[in-house]
């Protein structure tokens, strides 16, 4: 473990209310858990530990992880000819896209989804139109 952590409790008075009732871990523990297990899940990686008012850390990627995540980032050939209908027409209906791709309206919510997440487009419910 990185001697440059110091685990303390951000708010002592919760932290005691809930070590008198048995409902807390010792103070620390989820970090040294996190200095065991990374480098054996990121090839030998180490996490990174931002202490502030926030508490955060950066976890390193294995490669098979890292190409999971990238996949999960890109469009599929399906979402792309969505994305294309979109483009060309703003105020394209689920209706319309189930009819052309012959999928179901899940499918195509699930793929409105992952075209909001990824290109940043953003159907506006009362212009009934797309923006990106």
């Amino acid at each position: 473990m990185s001697d440059e952590f110091t685990p303390y409790p951000k708010n002592p008075l919760i932290y005691n209310f809930f070590a008198n009732i048995g409902r807390t871990d010792t103070i620390g523990s989820g970090v040294k858990n996190m200095y065991k297990y990374t480098p054996i899940y990121s090839d030998g990686g180490k996490p990174e530990l931002f202490e502030d008012d926030v508490f955060k850390s950066s976890i390193p990627l294995n490669s098979k992880a890292a190409n999971e995540a990238k996949e999960q980032n890109t469009l599929s050939e399906r979402e792309k000819a969505i994305f294309e209908m979109i483009k060309k027409n703003k105020t394209l209906s689920v209706e319309e896209v189930m009819a052309e791709l012959s999928v179901s309206r899940a499918t195509v919510f699930r793929d409105y989804a992952k075209i909001k997440k990824i290109t940043g487009a953003v159907y506006d419910k009362k212009t009934r139109k797309w923006k990106y």
